[in-house]
């Protein structure tokens, strides 16, 4: 550790304090950090002195907490084909704006860095209608055909025009502290709509004229 010019007027002091030792960083995944001051020549085992900067400790779960709640959710819009749907006929759905790729966030507090990692794990899909779909899927944008489709066996005009199509993302979390090892956090769970019209066709007999 090259400490020869630290502005930090704790580890200047540590310098001071403990003439002919040489000075190791320690810094341990709970987001500790300080600065390990070792005799250069002692014999054996060492008498090793640490210290750490002054005032109160940077809880690492506390940061990595609110760090989530800054995380850019993603411009996600749930898109249809047809627009309106027909009864009895499939109707295809995916996702417009993200791709599924994990989302990160990152925030330093003095000698502290808490890095924090959102990676979608499942899409719950719910068509208004009472039928749901669990999925690792994102459908696929029309004209290609999409895997996320669903079957209306009745119109959405008895529930005012539309059926309150959901998307519900879970998200597994996960941070870490100066780049040491993963530590995992609840997950978060992220919903989108689409008010989503489905129409009947009926045929109708005509009298010849």
């Amino acid at each position: 550790m090259n400490i020869g010019h630290s502005s930090a007027e704790w580890v200047q002091a540590g310098l001071d304090a403990n003439p002919d030792t040489v000075p190791w960083t320690v810094s341990c995944d709970t987001g500790y950090f300080g600065v390990a001051w070792v005799p250069a020549d002692a014999p054996g085992a060492p008498d090793v002195v640490v210290n750490g900067p002054p005032g109160a400790s940077v809880d690492p779960l506390t940061v990595a907490e609110s760090i989530l709640g800054a995380v850019p959710v993603p411009p996600v819009t749930v898109s249809a084909n047809p627009g309106i749907g027909m009864v009895a006929m499939p109707s295809w759905f995916w996702v417009d704006g993200y791709d599924g790729a994990p989302l990160y966030g990152a925030e330093t507090l003095g000698l502290i860095t808490v890095q924090v990692e959102v990676t979608p794990e499942r899409y719950d899909w719910s068509f208004g209608d009472g039928h749901t779909l669990v999925t690792n899927s994102l459908g696929q944008r029309f004209p290609a055909e999409s895997d996320i489709q669903h079957i209306y066996e009745r119109s959405s005009a008895s529930t005012g025009g539309a059926f309150p199509v959901r998307l519900d993302i879970t998200f597994s979390t996960r941070y870490r502290v100066n780049g040491g090892a993963w530590l995992p956090l609840e997950p978060i769970v992220h919903s989108f709509a689409l008010d989503y019209p489905v129409q009947q066709l009926q045929a109708v007999l005509t009298r010849g004229q």
